[in-house]
């Protein structure tokens, strides 16, 4: 089974939350496991060298990234220009009346702006079933 490691702001995760359950449900319903780094790992900030040790492991193993850019978050950069990097697909998602990220939007595969989980299950899923994973 593919992975697709799902990047999003830990700041904002619960507000994020109804988005992140729609984004999962869209990657288990194309075959793919969602690897939600920030539900999975939770690290003390003098953690910081491991944090990105297993950040970076962990999605240099992915397949595909799928990055939840609705709040801004020096992290999901990160791990976008890492994904870009390695030439691991990227498919951008942001809430309609959050700030496109042209830098993001510029490395996407795919870019989804939705207005509610549902409607970002469905362009996900959509979206997935174009791309050549």
């Amino acid at each position: 089974m593919k992975t697709a490691f799902v990047s999003a702001s830990y700041a904002d995760r619960a507000a994020l939350a109804p988005a992140l359950d729609a984004i999962k449900a869209a990657l288990n319903a194309a075959g793919f496991r969602p690897h939600v780094f920030i539900e999975r790992y939770a690290f003390a900030p003098e953690d910081a060298r491991r944090m990105m040790a297993t950040t970076l492991r962990d999605l240099h193993a992915a397949d595909l990234l799928v990055a939840e850019v609705s709040h801004k978050a020096i992290g999901v950069g990160i791990e976008v220009g890492a994904a870009a990097a390695w030439s691991i697909p990227i498919v951008a998602v942001r809430c309609a009346g959050a700030e496109p990220s042209t830098t993001v939007g510029g490395l996407a595969a795919a870019s989804i702006v939705y207005r509610a989980p549902d409607d970002l299950r469905a362009a996900l899923g959509a979206a997935l079933a174009t791309l050549s994973l």
